[in-house]
Order: C-alpha cells, then structure tokens, then sequence
C-alpha cells in the first residue's frame, strides 16, 4: 500500500466526498443507466422508457450503497436532448445520489444545459466531460447553466501515453488544456477520467490515475467496462462481468477515486468486491500512515 505525497483535493458532490489518499474515502462507484441497448427504453428519441424498471434498478444501487460503505453516481445517458432531459428529471425524482449528465455528443449536451438553468435542475449534476474537442460555445453553456463539476476526459490521438495524458491536462498543449477549460466553463470541481481504448490499455489509465493523484492531487478514475465490453474473447470465455470487476479492483488499487462499472443492474456483483478490496487498503493505510477514514467507511459495514 501507499500514500500520495501531493496533498490531495477532497470534493463534495451533493452527499458524497471524492477524492483523497487510498483508504481515505471509497472509491465511488458509477452505474449506467438508459445506455444505447438498454432494454427498459421503449422510445430513445422521446425519453419513454419502463419507469418501474428504472425505479427498482436505481433503488438497487442506493441499497447497495447502503449495505457497502460504497457511495454511488448514476451516469445518465442521452442520445437525443429530449430524452435525456426526460431521464434526467425522471432520476433526480427518484434518488439523491448525484449523477452524470452523459450526452453522447455536444448537440446533445448544450441543449440540456440550457434546460438545467431553465428549471433550476444544477446541483449535483455532472457535466460529463469536458474534453480535447470541446469548444467555447459548449464551454459557455456549462458556465451559463452553473455547473460547478464536471469529468475530464483525458483522451486524443496524440495523448494515449499516461505522461501524454497529464500534458492534455494539465501542461502546455494546441489551445488549452483541460484544466484551463474547465476553468472557462466555471467548473469547480473537476474528475479526472484518465480513458481507456482497448483491454491491455486499461494498464495505461491505471497508471495515470496514479500520476493524475501524485503530482496533481485532483480526483482521478476511468471505465474498464468501456474497453471489456468490446473484448471477444471475453464473450466467448463468458467472463465480462468478472474482467469489469478484476479490472476495476486493479485501478481501486492505485488510487482510483471513481469507475464507471457499466450497466446499473451490475450493481450486486460489484459493490461488495470494490469494499472488500477497499476495507483491505484502509486497514493497512490506517495503520501506516495515520489516514483518517470516512464515516460509514465499508470497513465499518461489512464484517
């Protein structure tokens, strides 16, 4: 086990904390909901969707949280401005875990920005994500909107390398950087997604998770479901759920602060490794280096 020698930035979003030294606070786990082949939506262009399903499988999610120790965000995804907005209003009825406004493209997301800051629907809301291609107009939307947290996604052509990774956010690069944008949006808050493309470069996000936390301190996390949910052999070896899991315990050991873990239905199988695993590291941590744990950290809820 190991401790950040960069002072780490601690973020409340809505009921939660991220972010801090391994052992500190939980890693936040973060579940899909109303993704392209979700089978509770019944019309993507308009938002219909199954509202009892959705209902029990967010209150699945909170109760897992609730049994762990683990906190939860529920990434909300849109591929049309109507329905993302109907979802978005649909979940913030239902639960008071924040959430990730996840619009497929910008087309999409500028418009329910402008829907936030009409209905004054903002907090606990994350912008999801700020990236190499985002330009002023969708910048100024977020600020217009008063978003004050929003995910970076680490990802480019040029910036694959984890060293690569920190240049495009944080260093001298084309434009700005992501920081400098997050900064023009108004963003306070900010997640570092350090972005997988394949399985083997799950490896490559987990080590710039770790260079993101040690030498800038800023929350840092990813989605290895992204790249194993495309893994062929994975489907033949009917091994996905358990690859998303493993894979997500690797990147909780180097300091991940959140992970995407794919679809929310998944939530019973994950949350109870990610605590053991994080019990694990904090019982060491606590130990070692005196780190002070988060009330209703899973070490004090599951033995």
């Amino acid at each position: 086990m190991f401790y950040f020698t960069k002072e780490q930035r601690v973020f409340k979003i809505g009921k939660i904390q991220i972010g801090g030294q391994p052992g500190q606070n939980p890693p936040v786990l973060i579940g899909s909901i109303f993704f392209k082949s979700h089978k509770i939506i019944e019309d993507e262009k308009k938002g219909i969707f199954n509202r009892a399903e959705a209902e029990s499988l967010i209150n699945i999610q909170d109760d897992w949280t609730d049994k762990t120790g683990i906190p939860a965000i529920i990434d909300v995804i849109g591929d049309y401005p109507e329905a993302l907005i109907r979802y978005i209003e649909f979940v913030t009825s239902i639960t008071d875990s924040p959430l990730l406004m996840d619009g497929v493209t910008a087309s999409v997301r500028i418009p329910v920005c402008h829907h936030l800051k009409e209905i004054g629907l903002n907090k606990g809301i994350i912008f999801n994500s700020i990236d190499f291609h985002s330009d002023d107009a969708e910048l100024a939307a977020i600020r217009d909107a008063g978003l004050q947290q929003a995910v970076l996604l680490a990802y480019g052509s040029r910036f694959i390398w984890p060293k690569d990774k920190l240049k495009l956010i944080a260093r001298e690069v084309e434009g700005k950087n992501l920081l400098e944008k997050a900064k023009q949006a108004g963003v306070e808050k900010v997640l570092i997604d350090t972005a997988v493309l394949d399985v083997p470069s799950i490896g490559i996000s987990a080590r710039a998770i770790y260079l993101v936390k040690e030498e800038l301190g800023l929350p840092a996390g990813t989605a290895p479901c992204n790249a194993i949910y495309t893994w062929s052999k994975g489907k033949e070896f009917k091994a996905i759920i358990n690859s998303i899991i493993s894979t997500s315990a690797m990147i909780q050991t180097l300091g991940a602060d959140f992970i995407l873990y794919g679809s929310i239905a998944n939530a019973p199988l994950i949350f109870p490794a990610i605590a053991i695993v994080d019990s694990c590291i904090a019982y060491n941590n606590r130990r070692e280096f005196k780190i002070s744990l988060a009330e209703n950290h899973p070490i004090t809820k599951i033995f």
